[in-house]
């Protein structure tokens, strides 16, 4: 069936009551299986296989069946699976453009693993998923604008205008962590010089904690091994001047970011989260110190950066396996509908 060219599909029997949430990262495939009621059935992890395409999917659809297991269900129980994944996808199609980590470019990821798992599968950028998932979380759902930052291997922003997921002309806003901040800085990923993730991303943090072991400025780093974000966060916790220094810098550039998305786009509230957040006052701290300066020396910013419009998302939240599942009830829901009135005309 189609409607206006679109492929629409059936609607699905009500025996299909479980709904697969699943977070794609380079490293591993985390799922969560839930009823109706969105309680948890079961939930899984498994290894992410990037040796080739058809092997990305077919890891994929191996921890759904593990997370399947763990819920003692079938496939046929699943009303729709929504997944986050990394890069540049097209929701509408299925297809991910490019996904570096994952080695996929333009490849139907979405109507492979559909004709695996015989249900529909809704595809979103894995920090757009995310922002779904912080939107129906603490009362955040009574907002109409909002952003969610993720500081992880990456910076991006996530955004709800007026209520709804905002993905702009490309499926590109919120791409802040490539916002050159120094152009004489570090080569990018991107292929530009000085963008945010330089500096304040989690394998920025890990490379100028090597560094200063390298230079002999920290006590405390010489002794971990492998130096990571977390490693870096910890030893500035503890007092390491040279810590100290790397994760100031890292938050001063994470306050200003913060200033662009709340003039950029007149948010209400942003949250903080991803896998460098998880290291909490640690983190935090150093941005406040930033936020605090801007308030300081300018009236506007003094308005516009109020205390209560940052929140820190509790480290123990999965907002990206939440959010795919928030991303396939929504998406099933307005195709049903979408069908239901087609079939009425």
């Amino acid at each position: 069936m189609t409607l206006k060219g679109i492929a629409v599909r059936p609607l699905k029997k009500l025996s299909r009551r479980l709904w697969v949430g699943v977070d794609v990262g380079g490293s591993k495939v985390a799922v969560l299986v839930v009823d109706t009621q969105r309680r948890v059935r079961g939930r899984a992890t498994a290894p992410t296989d990037v040796s080739g395409p058809e092997r990305t999917v077919a890891s994929i659809v191996a921890a759904i069946r593990e997370g399947l297991r763990a819920a003692n269900a079938q496939m046929e129980e699943i009303a729709a699976v929504g997944l986050g994944i990394p890069g540049r996808v097209m929701p509408e199609t299925g297809v991910v453009q490019l996904a570096v980590n994952l080695n996929l470019k333009e490849f139907p990821v979405g109507e492979l693993l559909e004709a695996q798992i015989g249900a529909p599968c809704f595809l979103e950028n894995d920090v757009r998923v995310a922002t779904s998932g912080v939107y129906h979380f603490n009362g955040n759902h009574t907002l109409r604008n909002m952003a969610y930052l993720s500081v992880g291997t990456g910076i991006a922003a996530g955004l709800i205008i007026n209520g709804e997921l905002y993905r702009g002309s490309s499926g590109m806003a919120g791409e802040i962590g490539h916002m050159v901040i120094d152009p004489q800085g570090p080569r990018c990923g991107c292929g530009a010089f000085g963008c945010l993730e330089t500096f304040a991303a989690g394998p920025a943090i890990a490379r100028l904690g090597r560094r200063a072991v390298e230079l002999g400025t920290s006590r405390l780093l010489k002794d971990s091994e492998p130096i990571t974000a977390e490693s870096v966060y910890e030893a500035a916790r503890q007092g390491d001047t040279a810590a100290q220094a790397i994760v100031e810098k890292a938050g001063r550039y994470l306050g200003q970011a913060l200033q662009w998305l709340v003039t950029a786009y007149d948010v209400e509230r942003i949250v903080l989260g991803g896998g460098v957040a998880c290291a909490g006052d640690a983190f935090w701290q150093p941005i406040q110190r930033e936020l605090d300066r801007q308030r300081k020396t300018s009236p506007l910013a003094s308005d516009l950066l109020t205390s209560d419009m940052f929140h820190l998302l509790p480290a123990d939240y999965d907002a990206g396996i939440w959010g795919a599942i928030a991303l396939a009830q929504h998406r099933l829901e307005k195709e049903q509908e979408e069908t239901a009135s087609w079939e009425s005309v």
